[in-house]
């Protein structure tokens, strides 16, 4: 991308809506980034992170705001695309004050952005922003249940990467295979739980040391490698669940494995460096894909579905993934690009139908 201004940024990715919010009191600094409501309102999770440069807190709310559209429209939910990025830092700057202020921000949006607990922020963040606005995803404690998000979202990563080992591997399950899961936080932990039961070897990673002692407290067989080490770990199948932007021209040359998948977004610099990975042969799954089973969890279109029926929604992950595979092979392009061209196929013709009144 272009490092430009705000304007031409916005312009090159279609988006409706980006609202930068500031609130002198609370020193919230925040960017609500809509980029499509053609589908629906637009969802997308609080993210909270010590980003270096107003330029890079931007650009996270702008491509990943485009990744929940194209997740919105693959998972066929009725929901548009959007992020918030809360520029700041998960274990110093949070408070009641800090979260109601970004409750009436997204409330001033009247409904255009609904939002909930993404990477550094979590349900008792939510509370302080629901006090304020109720444009928010209930979280499954509210709702009375006794799940994490991450378990559904986990589960929906796990058949989307079998749908990846039938292709490259012909197997049905893990068994024999080596899986390398980088970030073992919500998602990762839960995801390291169903594959090690489905027979594969696990291979782990993180910077929180606690995160990892609960894997090995539940996994003694684990093995653990240092965050560094991540590239040169040799693996069938590489799983990141941590920061996105993590593969480009330096680190895709480095790596050993024949499949990425994992839910960390936009795990491509740039999404043409997908083309390096097929010339690699290295199959990439997109993580709006695979991790779309996220929104199984607090959406109100399941909100009355028992535990049971939600994990089997998420079970077709696999049948979406495989859908990608199938029309990536057909036409001779990334899988990358083939689950971004069946997204914006959906998103123009029911796009269209909604515009009638």
């Amino acid at each position: 991308m272009k490092k430009t201004g705000v304007f031409d940024y916005s312009k090159e990715m279609k988006h409706e809506e980006v609202v930068f919010c500031y609130d002198a009191e609370t020193n919230l600094r925040a960017i609500i980034a809509i980029h499509s409501t053609a589908l629906g309102p637009a969802i997308g999770g609080m993210r909270m992170w010590r980003y270096k440069t107003e330029e890079e807190a931007l650009e996270a709310a702008l491509r990943l705001s485009v990744s929940m559209t194209h997740q919105s429209a693959i998972t066929e939910s009725d929901y548009g695309g959007g992020k918030a990025i809360i520029w700041g830092d998960p274990k110093r700057d949070k408070s009641e004050s800090y979260f109601r202020a970004f409750g009436r921000f997204v409330n001033s949006l009247n409904g255009h952005f609904i939002t909930y607990p993404d990477l550094g922020t979590d349900d008792e963040d939510l509370i302080y922003v629901k006090r304020e606005t109720d444009y928010v995803l209930s979280s499954p404690r509210e709702l009375g249940e006794s799940l994490n998000s991450g378990q559904v979202t986990a589960y929906g990563v796990f058949w989307g990467m079998r749908a990846c080992v039938k292709e490259v591997f012909g197997a049905s399950s893990f068994e024999r295979l080596k899986v390398f899961i980088q970030g073992v936080g919500e998602v990762g932990s839960y995801l390291c739980d169903y594959l090690i039961e489905d027979g594969a070897s696990v291979v782990i990673t993180d910077i929180n040391y606690d995160t990892i002692k609960k894997i090995q407290d539940r996994h003694q067989n684990v093995e653990v490698v240092r965050p560094k080490e991540a590239f040169e770990v040799k693996c069938d199948i590489f799983s990141p669940n941590a920061l996105g932007g993590i593969l480009d021209k330096n680190t895709i040359p480095k790596l050993k494995c024949k499949i990425i998948a994992g839910a960390a977004s936009n795990l491509l610099y740039k999404d043409e460096y997908t083309e390096l990975l097929d010339r690699r042969e290295i199959l990439f799954a997109p993580a709006f894909v695979i991790g779309g089973a996220e929104l199984i969890v607090s959406s109100k279109s399941y909100s009355d579905l028992p535990l049971k029926k939600r994990f089997e929604k998420a079970q077709k992950i696999f049948d979406i993934m495989a859908g990608v595979i199938a029309r990536s092979k057909r036409e001779n392009i990334p899988p990358l690009y083939a689950a971004q061209k069946i997204a914006n196929e959906r998103i123009k013709a029911v796009g269209g139908v909604r515009r009638i009144f």
